[in-house]
């Protein structure tokens, strides 16, 4: 039997459940260089890939190895950016996240809002203890997004993949249930750093 996918809502944004039909507007993302500069993988070229994209998407949730969102501004049911979990561990109840937005929605504070939910969904209904990052320690806007949700630098993974010819480091961010509990704690505001956007998350396999 089929699960009915989770609908997060927030102020602006809609976090639904991928379709084919996202695959135009996702090919317009996932194909901009400058969107994917760090984000691990190479842009995408062609309607074919975004398809292929989109399944992918959809196979990680059927087959229990995470999530991922379809990231949609309220009133607007199109695709302007993704978010979710993957590398899910259920024994140690942890997952690593990963995210992007479509450059024309940049330095709106919306990455910021969709990470809020999406963290919200994983520490209150899938029980989890720990979210990490991986993150090009170039990525300055996601890095920063990440650090005002109240992920913390654990360190630098040296020369930890090859990509573009090259072997890079990767930082490696995390977030306990009690930290984010911690944050949510009435009288406490989770803006209180004020929301800002990223580019692209770094996140490996997605």
């Amino acid at each position: 039997m089929r699960h009915r996918f989770p609908v997060l809502e927030t102020e602006r944004l809609v976090l639904r459940e991928p379709r084919r039909s996202d695959a135009e507007l996702c090919l317009a993302a996932w194909g901009d260089e400058e969107t994917m500069l760090y984000f691990g993988t190479e842009p995408l070229a062609t309607r074919a890939q975004a398809l292929e994209q989109i399944r992918d998407f959809r196979d990680e949730t059927s087959s229990g190895e995470g999530i991922r969102w379809i990231i949609t501004e309220r009133g607007r049911d199109e695709y302007v950016g993704d978010i979710g979990f993957f590398d899910y561990a259920p024994d140690h109840a942890r997952a690593e996240i990963g995210f992007l937005l479509a450059k024309p929605l940049w330095k709106r504070g919306l990455m910021s809002e969709a990470l809020t939910a999406t963290l919200g969904y994983g520490f209150s209904v899938k029980n989890l203890h720990r979210v990490e990052a991986l993150v090009d320690p170039r990525n300055a806007a996601s890095l920063r997004v990440l650090e005002r949700r109240g992920f913390h630098r654990e360190g630098i993974l040296r020369d930890y993949e090859f990509e573009r010819n090259a072997f890079i480091d990767l930082a490696l961010l995390s977030l306990l249930r009690k930290e984010w509990e911690a944050r949510s704690a009435p009288g406490l505001s989770r803006e209180a750093a004020g929301p800002r956007d990223c580019s692209a998350h770094r996140a490996a396999g997605t």
